[in-house]
């Protein structure tokens, strides 16, 4: 009984055998070649795949062919139809890259093509073989942004009016119907947002008011490309500077020595240059006067029509300590809405001494014309004094008569 156990179990080990034997042989595929026309691949490109292959099998089985494609992590992200035909196969595909079911998160992917056959036998559980592999790299491109007309310093009050162009690093291909914001944004508070579509020269024109849209101060311009992830860098920053115009100050009449009793003259033209000089016309400017930087006296004057401002100061009239033989004048602009603050300070030197204390203009004249009288008689006196004097002849003039 035991001898018939086992030869039935021999036998039927051969018959699986065989069967199995028969099974490989029914379904045949061969793969001629599979291929892409590079290996290294942008993200605004596309994938060209050429494969080959022979395909046979019975009737029993219920096989296909079909090549797939995984990112780095084994995620399907696309695959061809299920091919059944018979024979000699040749066929070619074109996979664009921005359309697979990629995370373009990162820089850089390695996705992997691979020739798969697959195949179920009378119900039994489908079985697959990888035929051939095929490793790529898909990175991101790079994108530049030109701007043409752009000011990194504005005048407060200006516009700024530019022209921003974008397009691929290498390629020099234009990005054309892509959306894009623009931000100004200054102590991370917008100032300024709208929305825009590039043409087909990936140009947009863009025109601020450095009133409305900027303030004072470092503002930054950003560009934010939106919906586009296949490109490296969708995010563009620009500093621009919008400070006050300066204001200048030309001295046409200032003399720095004078006497303690002449009057201070000045005359400044205060003007800005906006392509051309500006006077700064009736606008008031701030007079201090002071000796050992403590100041004596304060006044107001205006610019006139022209920018001029015109000073006459009596030294007289201010209680100036003339001990170090100077004094100071500082003219200052305080500024407006789109000027700067500008100070002028001018140093005189006084050539003659002060009187003293309590020594009055009429005394000093009365005490001149003393003196002036006094030199006076001593001269007159020293004139008759030589007129009456003696004169004495010579021996050889005296003439003796007898």
């Amino acid at each position: 009984m035991k001898r018939k156990n086992i030869t039935l179990f021999i036998i039927l080990l051969l018959l699986s055998i065989a069967l199995s034997a028969q099974s490989s042989k029914a379904l045949s595929c061969e793969l001629i070649y599979l291929q892409t026309d590079k290996s290294l691949y942008y993200t605004d490109e596309s994938i060209h795949i050429e494969a080959s292959w022979t395909f046979d099998y019975d009737e029993v089985d219920d096989p296909f062919f079909q090549i797939r494609m995984f990112d780095a992590f084994d995620n399907l992200i696309w695959n061809t139809s299920e091919y059944i035909e018979k024979g000699l196969i040749e066929k070619n595909w074109t996979v664009i890259i921005q359309y697979l079911n990629l995370n373009f998160t990162n820089f850089s992917n390695t996705v992997s093509i691979e020739a798969f056959v697959f195949n179920e036998r009378n119900g039994a559980p489908m079985f697959s073989s990888i035929l051939d592999t095929i490793i790529i790299t898909i990175n991101k491109r790079n994108i530049c942004c030109e701007l043409t007309n752009f000011k990194e310093k504005l005048i407060f009050g200006k516009n700024l009016s530019l022209t921003a162009h974008f397009y691929c690093e290498n390629t020099n291909l234009n990005l054309s119907g892509k959306e894009i914001t623009v931000y100004i944004i200054s102590n991370n508070l917008k100032t300024y947002e709208g929305n825009f579509s590039l043409n087909s020269q990936g140009l947009i024109s863009l025109n601020f008011s450095s009133i409305n849209d900027m303030v004072l101060g470092i503002n930054y311009l950003v560009f934010n490309l939106t919906k586009i992830q296949i490109y490296n860098q969708t995010w563009f920053s620009f500093q621009i500077l919008v400070e006050k115009a300066g204001v200048y100050i030309e001295i046409l009449k200032y003399k720095e020595e004078i006497g303690w009793i002449e009057n201070v003259e000045l005359e400044l033209f205060f003007y800005y240059i906006d392509n051309s000089i500006i006077p700064i016309m009736n606008q008031t400017i701030e007079i201090l006067i002071y000796d050992n930087f403590s100041m004596n006296y304060q006044f107001f004057s205006n610019t006139d029509a022209f920018g001029v401002l015109k000073i006459n100061l009596s030294t007289q009239s201010y209680d100036i300590n003339y001990i170090n033989g100077e004094f100071y004048v500082d003219l200052i602009f305080n500024g407006s809405e789109f000027l700067k603050d500008k100070t002028l300070a001018l140093k005189f030197k006084i050539a003659t001494v002060k009187l003293p204390e309590g020594y009055s203009l009429i005394s000093f004249i009365i005490t001149a014309i003393v003196s002036i009288l006094g030199i006076l008689v001593i001269i007159n006196y020293v004139y008759h004094f030589k007129k009456k004097k003696p004169k004495f002849k010579k021996i050889n003039e005296i003439c003796f008569k007898f």
